[in-house]
């Protein structure tokens, strides 16, 4: 697999290890996030520290420790907005809170996958380096393909509310997250969910309720490891509600006793813009 991703700036792009970047591509891949090769999105985009535009002066990072630097590129309608906002508009702080989660989600799951990451500011990049002393091994990641997630329908749009199926799946894109299209595919889930009463006694209806059940299913080749696999559900499950939310959706979590806790979605009338 080629390092395309990397920006090649100069000599400090001598300082970056392809086998690095290599693994670093084969990890996103297995999370299920997409590569922005050559820095064209939505993706993960990978070039040199201190050696491409939007990593800042590099002050304060040591590029032998973190030669590697990670930035999330939006949908390039996101991008494109952003770039162009005048003053009050909303789109520069949607693109930076859209980055800003899965740049965090980056650096909570990919130690888990054997690559050591940090951020050191809450609006910083994610840096990459080799695997730590305490990392797991490469080997780890190399096992045997996890048993496939339980597949949602293939089309779910008929179970779901249409207004807000429409609205999450254009939210998700706006952000350049990927959407499952069929069962075994990584990417945004969504799924039916069934009503949660107000109160123990309340009663059950039987009436689609106006929320989708939202869930990232990563690569079906992805360890089944548990320090990997909870790592990546859990990162990935808190970036998408934080996407959704920045681009205009309500988001909740549930945590009913007898199943793990999972994230509704719906729209306000203000969503999608």
């Amino acid at each position: 697999m080629g390092v395309h991703g990397v920006a090649a700036a100069g000599a400090r792009a001598a300082r970056v290890d392809p086998l690095l970047a290599d693994r670093v591509v084969e990890a996103l891949l297995l999370v299920g996030l997409p590569v922005a090769h050559g820095g064209h999105g939505p993706g993960v985009h990978l070039f040199a520290t201190g050696g491409a535009a939007g990593d800042g002066d590099g002050r304060g990072v040591d590029p032998d420790r973190w030669p590697l630097t990670l930035r999330w590129l939006c949908s390039a309608r996101l991008e494109d907005a952003a770039a162009a906002a005048g003053a009050g508009s909303p789109w520069p702080r949607t693109r930076q809170v859209v980055a800003d989660s899965v740049e965090t989600a980056l650096a909570e799951l990919l130690p888990a996958l054997g690559l050591a990451a940090v951020r050191e500011t809450p609006a910083g990049p994610t840096r990459v380096g080799p695997a730590g002393p305490t990392a797991p091994a490469r080997q780890t990641v190399a096992v045997a393909a996890a048993p496939a997630p339980t597949a949602p329908p293939t089309d779910p749009a008929p179970h779901l509310p249409t207004e807000t199926l429409a609205a999450v799946r254009r939210s998700a894109a706006l952000a350049g997250l990927p959407l499952a299209r069929h069962p075994r595919a990584a990417g945004v889930v969504l799924t039916t969910c069934p009503p949660v009463p107000d109160a123990p006694d309340a009663p059950l209806t039987t009436d689609v309720p106006d929320v989708v059940d939202v869930a990232w299913h990563p690569s079906p080749q992805l360890p089944g490891a548990p320090a990997v696999s909870t790592a990546v559900r859990e990162a990935m499950h808190h970036a998408v509600g934080s996407v959704l939310t920045a681009c205009g959706l309500r988001t909740s979590w549930h945590r009913p006793p007898d199943s793990p806790p999972h994230l509704h979605a719906d729209a306000p009338a203000t969503a999608a813009r």
